[in-house]
């Protein structure tokens, strides 16, 4: 009997109506998209360490600091600047920058005092600065819009643009009608305006205590660290989202408008110490006499803008990546589509090409709708798509596909967890880095299915007492309770009770990379027991909402299902409260998952707000610093870009103590495409067998191959697609950060697959590409030589085609368009360079082409699924 599918299994028909209604709704929207939606930029994945700067505190410091003369001449008037004398910033990447984030790491400070922001931390904003200045005034720096629960944990002012007064007030600062404004109606206060760089004639400041003349940010936006702890040695650690002018254009990074006239960028570092502006030593107060300061009197006070704190600043200026289009906006676009597993690779090599007079198009869509849409052929459908697992044999039965192997990547599991120590424990020898980031996690695939069966009661509505719960009440609450993840990783057994991941994010729909995931939890024995319903070695066994699915068996399964369907109402809520999707919301994509990883922002909506309009439950916002803990499943190359950890992985619980595991290196990746890949019917394409991955190997690891359609192509786009190829092949295949290169977190191809590559894009450029095409000269033609049907129903899994239907020109002696850099990676190892150049962040990705495909899918999913189930819940089950 054909069961329904996942989502709406035990629902009823109203569900499925709902969500008929819903998506169609969505359809319309999508497709009206379709139409309005132009060709903004596609974040590039760009991560590197050739241009790491390490600054120490006296560097340059008077050329910006009038009070400071050398190490023996300090200002006698900022009592903090002795504990700032032997700090020194690392930042990971100061050129070549875009969207993205960076590592900031610091040695030489003073351990953070109490809880939060107490006293010693670190103030990080991001800035920009005019023609021959000697950097950024406060005015110009983004700062001052914090959660209140981030702004809770800091002293009076500490993280807000507002400025001390009275006995508190900073005898540097003015405070004069520069620095003072009111909403009308209202007081006059004192604090420092945001300056946009669009508004140089400072008509339009952005006050926060003006509800009308706000900054152009918010919380929501704005990429200010409130405060970064130090640890008891003096370090710590810190990931800093940057921001270019695409997504942030009141700073401007990158934006030739400005660029070419002189103004620069700056990333900010504030170290605060334990006095005041006034030179009041902070916890030295009587904390029921300070009539002058509101929450914690005794943290360190007074904003980070103010002069005092302002003067001792580290400033480092960066390099951002012209944000101008790479490619001009005239001229016919060659449109691609396909897996997001080289949508970061698209980007970078995309401006590149243009220079070569091929301009592609990119359209990022699933891997099932990428092999429906090279079978559908012909004008104006993407003939040449990108996808791990080749088109299903039936489908491609006749028609002459051509595949090539692209690039290299992998599915990670990036973190970001703040050591949340219960301070009662002395036995915790890392007590003294409470606050400050984990740097090393260990997790087995038997932890993953764990977390992807919400099997953990804190991941199912109520912790596990909602209505209709599944999960059982003998499982850990959480993963930070499970005797698995605490024998890997010893240091969590003193984390607070409460501290404990969002779950597991993971990206909404289907991918050939979920099924992935999926085949190598079935190939690991303890994972496949578990997934099978069998307990694991402590006891805890998987959510029996998941038992239907037969996820240890079922290989189809090709998305992460989020089948607890329990409820949890909470007081004034009305019922049934919320579910799993509220709770554990799922991102758009995986480069979402890593950017909700860094941010700590899951999206979790458990909190009733009956002041909206209508009342709803809603998000509390990003996690505060210090109790920060995320993971999610995205892909090596977004977690790079980001800036994000990534879990090491190891094979058992009981592996020895100082194994490291395996993580997503180049070297590991290489070996798993060397020594996993297990051939297909089709010459040159191969799948990565998750049962045979080598000891040194990272299991995660995807070939993606582009697949062309050579009969539905026209002459024009073969000769495109060859010098797509070409370059891929070659210079593509270059890690680096600039235009055209390979993106950190890809592995070059191996020398074989580069031949493969350069072989493919040979018989496209060939003018014999399309003789066997049905009514084609062998000098073909420009337009498509026959014209498939779209009603092949392409697999929704990596399937092996004939080789009769497609294949991939064996290496031999076929013309390699494009060299690789001196030293370039290969298979067999050797080292990477690193070219020169500039990288765009700039490609053209066609959101237009996104939405459309997005609208089709709506009105298609409709009557593929929910009607038939409509249909279905009237008849008799047989």
């Amino acid at each position: 009997m054909t069961r329904k599918p996942w989502f709406l299994r035990g629902r009823l028909r109203y569900v499925a109506a709902a969500a008929l209604v819903l998506d169609l709704g969505v359809g319309v929207f999508s497709a009206a998209m379709a139409v309005q939606t132009g060709h903004p930029t596609v974040r590039a994945a760009v991560s590197t360490t050739a241009s790491t700067k390490t600054i120490k505190w006296t560097d340059d410091r008077s050329s910006y600091d009038s009070g400071y003369v050398d190490d023996s001449h300090l200002d006698p008037d900022d009592p903090n600047q002795a504990q700032f004398k032997d700090l020194q910033i690392t930042v990971s990447q100061t050129s070549s920058l875009t969207d993205q984030g960076i590592q900031i790491t610091w040695s030489g400070g003073k351990p953070t005092l109490g809880s939060g922001a107490g006293s010693n931390f670190l103030q990080v904003m991001q800035c920009w600065a005019g023609p021959g200045s000697a950097g950024p005034s406060p005015e110009q720096c983004q700062w001052g819009t914090p959660t209140s629960a981030v702004a809770a944990q800091t002293g009076t002012a500490t993280a807000y643009r507002d400025l001390l007064s009275g006995d508190e007030a900073d005898p540097k600062q003015d405070l004069g009608a520069a620095y003072t404004h009111a909403q009308f109606g209202r007081p006059e206060s004192n604090l420092v305006p945001f300056w946009s760089i669009t508004d140089p004639g400072k008509k339009q400041l952005g006050w926060t205590n003006d509800s009308n003349n706000l900054p152009p940010y918010g919380s929501a936006q704005s990429n200010e660290v409130t405060y970064a702890r130090t640890a008891a040695d003096g370090t710590g650690q810190s990931i800093f989202s940057l921001q270019s002018a695409l997504s942030a254009p009141y700073l401007g990074c990158g934006d030739p408008t400005y660029t070419s006239k002189g103004y620069s960028c700056y990333l900010v570092v504030v170290p605060r110490g334990e006095y005041d502006p006034n030179g009041e030593k902070a916890n030295d107060r009587d904390p029921n006499n300070t009539p002058g300061l509101g929450q914690n009197p005794t943290y360190v006070a007074g904003s980070p803008l103010s002069a005092s704190a302002w003067q001792d600043r580290i400033q480092v200026k960066l390099s951002f990546t012209s944000t101008a289009a790479g490619c001009p906006s005239s001229g016919e676009e060659v449109q691609t589509a396909g897996s997001e597993l080289i949508s970061s690779a698209f980007s970078s090599w995309q401006s590149t090409l243009c220079a070569s007079g091929a301009k592609f198009g990119f359209s990022q869509i699933g891997d099932s709708e990428a092999r429906g849409a090279v079978l559908s052929g012909g004008s104006g459908s993407p003939n040449m798509d990108f996808v791990y697992g080749p088109v299903d044999a039936d489908a491609a039965s006749g028609k002459d596909l051509v595949y090539s192997p692209v690039v290299d990547s992998s599915i990670v599991v990036s973190y970001l967890i703040d050591k949340n120590y219960d301070t009662s424990d002395s036995d915790n020898t890392d007590l003294g880095s409470n606050g400050t980031l984990v740097d090393n996690l260990r997790l087995t695939p038997l932890l993953v299915a764990k977390l992807l069966t919400q099997s953990y009661r804190n991941d199912t509505p109520g912790d596990g007492t909602g209505k209709g719960a599944t999960v059982p009440s003998t499982n850990p609450s959480s993963l930070t309770t499970d005797p698995e993840f605490i024998d890997l990783n010893p240091e969590f057994k003193y984390f607070n009770a409460s501290a404990k991941p969002d779950g597991l994010i993971v990206p909404f729909g289907d991918s050939d990379a979920a099924a992935a995931v999926w085949a190598w939890l079935r190939a690991d024995p303890a994972a496949h027991r578990f997934l099978s319903g069998r307990p694991d070695h402590w006891g805890t066994v998987i959510n029996s909402a998941y038992k239907s699915l037969d996820l240890a068996n079922d290989t189809t399964m090709s998305s992460f299902p989020k089948a607890d369907q329990s409820t949890y109402q909470t007081g004034g809520a009305p019922a049934p409260g919320f579910g799993t999707i509220d709770m554990r919301p799922f991102s758009a994509d995986f480069a979402d998952g890593a950017y909700r990883t860094v941010t700590a922002t899951s999206g979790n909506k458990s909190l009733w707000d009956d002041t909206k309009v209508p009342p709803q439950y809603v998000s509390a916002g990003a996690q505060v610093p210090g109790s920060r803990f995320e993971l999610a499943i995205t892909t090596s190359q977004a977690a790079a870009l980001d800036g994000a950890p990534v879990a090491s992985f190891v094979d058992s619980y009981d592996v020895a103590a100082d194994d490291p595991g395996v993580g997503p290196t180049v070297a590991a990746m290489q070996k798993t495409v060397v020594g996993a890949s297990k051939a297909t019917s089709i010459a040159g394409v191969s799948s990565i067998d998750a049962g045979e991955v080598p000891e040194d190997g990272y299991p995660l690891t995807l070939p993606t191959y582009a697949v062309i359609n050579v009969c539905g192509a026209s002459r024009s786009d073969l000769t495109a697609y060859a010098k797509f190829l070409s370059y891929a092949a070659g210079a593509g295949q270059v890690l680096g950060t600039q235009r055209g290169q390979l993106p950190l977190g890809y592995a070059p191809l191996s020398s074989s697959d580069q031949k493969l590559a350069s072989a493919a894009a040979a018989r496209l450029a060939s003018k014999d590409a399309q003789a066997d095409c049905p009514g084609s000269s062998s000098t073909g033609g420009d337009t498509p030589t026959s014209s498939t049907s779209s009603s092949a129903h392409p697999s929704s899994q990596p399937s092996v085609a004939p080789t009769s239907a497609a294949s991939v020109v064996p290496p031999g002696d076929a013309p390699s368009a494009g060299t690789p850099g001196t030293g370039s990676a290969t298979a067999s190892g050797g080292t990477v360079t690193q070219a020169q150049g500039a990288l765009t962040a700039a490609a053209s990705v066609t959101p237009a082409a996104r939405y459309a495909v997005l609208a089709a899918m709506c009105f298609a999913l409709p009557c593929l699924i929910g009607g038939p189930t409509l249909l279905a819940s009237t008849r008799r089950k047989r």
